[in-house]
C-alpha cells in the first residue's frame, strides 16, 4: 500500500499539506476503500477468518483438554464475528474469551462497514439521478397538462351551467364547482413538486460547474472590455491626431488665401 502512487507522488502531498490533510496510512485506507469497497472488505473479512479461526483453535480447548478442530474453529469464528453466539460452542480459556470478544468486536465494526458499502452501492450516482428526474419531470408535465386542460373544461362547465340555470344551488352546477377546486389545488401540488424536483436536480457539483463557468465568462467579458478600452483609447488618439492635422490644413489654408489676397491686391 506505501508504493501506492497517491504515497510517492511530491505534489498530492504538498497538496495535503497545504490543506491540512495527513498523507498517511489511514489515508491510504479511506482511498482504497472508496476506490475498491467490496474487494478491500473481502480481503479484510477473508484474512480475519484466517487469524481469528488459527487464534480461537491455539487458545480454546474442549473439556477433554483437547484442540478444536479447524471447523469447529472456523464456525465458532463465524458465529461470533456475526454476533449470533448459538452457544453450542464456546471459548473455555481466557485467552479463547478474549479472543472472541475481539473477534465480536471487530465483527460489529465490520458489519457497520458492510451496511454502508451496501448502501452506497444501491444509491443512484449523478447520471442516473439525472435520467430518474428527468423522467419524474416528465410525468409532472403530463400531470400538469392534464389539471391545466381540467380547470378550462371545468371553468366553461361552471359558466355554462350558471348560465342556463341561473342558479347557484343545483347539483351539477355544485359538482362542477367542486371540479374545479380540485383541479386547481392538484395543479397547485404539482407546481410545488416541479419545484422541489429542480431543487433537489441541484446538487453542489452543478453549483460548482455553474460557478466555473460564470467565473470564465466574467473573464472574457473583462478582456472584452480591456480591449474595446485599448480600441476606444486608440480611437481618442487618433482623433486627436486628426483634430491636429485639421487645424494644421486650415491654418495652412488661411496662410495661402491671405497670400492670395495680398497678390491680388498689388
Amino acid at each position: 500500500m506505501f508504493h501506492s502512487h497517491l504515497f510517492r507522488d511530491v505534489s498530492l502531498r504538498s497538496i495535503g499539506y497545504l490543506n491540512k490533510v495527513s498523507v498517511n496510512f489511514f489515508f491510504l485506507v479511506k482511498t482504497h476503500l472508496e476506490r475498491f469497497p467490496t474487494r478491500c472488505l473481502t480481503a479484510f473479512c477473508v484474512v480475519l477468518c484466517i487469524i481469528g479461526s488459527w487464534a480461537l483453535r491455539a487458545c480454546s480447548y474442549l473439556p477433554n483438554n483437547q484442540r478444536l478442530s479447524v471447523s469447529d474453529s472456523m464456525w465458532l469464528f463465524i458465529v461470533t464475528f456475526s454476533t449470533v453466539g448459538y452457544g453450542d460452542l464456546t471459548p473455555t480459556s481466557y485467552c479463547g474469551r478474549s479472543v472472541a470478544a475481539i473477534v465480536g468486536l471487530v465483527g460489529v465494526f465490520s458489519t457497520a462497514l458492510v451496511i454502508a458499502v451496501l448502501a452506497q452501492m444501491l444509491l443512484l450516482d449523478r447520471w442516473e439521478k439525472y435520467v430518474h428526474n428527468f423522467a419524474l419531470k416528465a410525468d409532472l408535465e403530463k400531470e400538469r397538462k392534464a389539471q391545466a386542460a381540467n380547470i378550462v373544461k371545468f371553468t366553461i362547465k361552471v359558466w355554462y351551467l350558471r348560465k342556463k340555470n341561473r342558479s347557484k344551488l343545483s347539483i351539477r352546477y355544485l359538482q362542477a364547482q367542486r371540479q374545479l377546486f380540485n383541479s386547481i389545488d392538484s395543479l397547485q401540488i404539482i407546481k410545488q413538486k416541479q419545484r422541489k424536483l429542480i431543487d433537489h436536480c441541484v446538487d453542489q457539483i452543478d453549483i460548482i460547474t455553474l460557478q466555473r463557468s460564470t467565473s470564465d465568462k466574467t473573464y472574457e467579458i473583462a478582456k472584452q472590455l480591456t480591449f474595446l478600452k485599448t480600441k476606444i483609447d486608440s480611437m481618442e488618439d487618433k482623433l486627436i491626431d486628426m483634430n491636429i492635422n485639421i487645424n494644421n490644413t486650415m491654418n495652412d489654408m488661411q496662410k495661402t488665401l491671405q497670400m492670395l489676397l495680398d497678390k491680388v491686391a498689388k
